[in-house]
């Protein structure tokens, strides 16, 4: 009994499969899961040594007029290294650019007096300071502003011996994160 049982069963499906119809089999259609909002940040590639990375706040107060939207690369064509890049240019979130050195590990004396040539003709206030202070002073860190605001000029380009050049930006029409977070 235990044995046609098993033939029955073993059986059975393949009986199933020779009744059925010739004709194809409808496409399944699986869901595809909906693409999660991630909030990236933007701070890879060209712009690895850059202090500040998009959608970042550039400095204080936190709100989101302060978030970096684009930053750019001021690249020097007046040094003996080709397209030797100098700092970086962002823009925030109302518009405004703003100035900014390159990390300390790989900004030199020759760079940093380009940088602040460029600070000293494209500043925008007056009480600001007209050279990028230093971040550390006798090993001990020195918490002075690093971002300038600046309008850099198209036909300025030329006169300071710099280019600018497109780094990373926000995507176009996605809504900034939460800058407190």
């Amino acid at each position: 009994m235990l044995l046609s049982l098993l033939l029955v069963a073993l059986l059975a499906p393949l009986s199933v499969a020779q009744a059925a119809p010739s004709a194809p089999l409808p496409a399944v259609v699986t869901p595809q899961p909906a693409t999660p909002v991630v909030v990236a940040i933007l701070n890879n590639g060209p712009c690895l040594d850059s202090p500040r990375a998009v959608p970042h706040v550039l400095q204080e107060p936190v709100v989101r007029e302060m978030q970096i939207v684009r930053i750019a690369r001021v690249i020097s064509t007046n040094t003996l290294t080709n397209d030797e890049l100098m700092g970086y240019l962002y823009t925030t979130a109302d518009g405004t650019t703003w100035l900014g050195q390159r990390t300390a590990d790989y900004m030199s004396g020759a760079l940093a007096r380009q940088i602040n040539h460029v600070l000293a003709s494209t500043r925008l206030s007056p009480v600001e300071p007209v050279a990028f202070p230093p971040t550390m002073r006798y090993g001990v860190p020195v918490r002075a502003q690093r971002f300038f605001r600046v309008q850099i000029p198209a036909r300025a380009l030329e006169p300071l011996r710099i280019r600018i050049q497109p780094c990373v930006g926000w995507p176009a029409g996605r809504p900034l994160p939460d800058p407190s977070l």
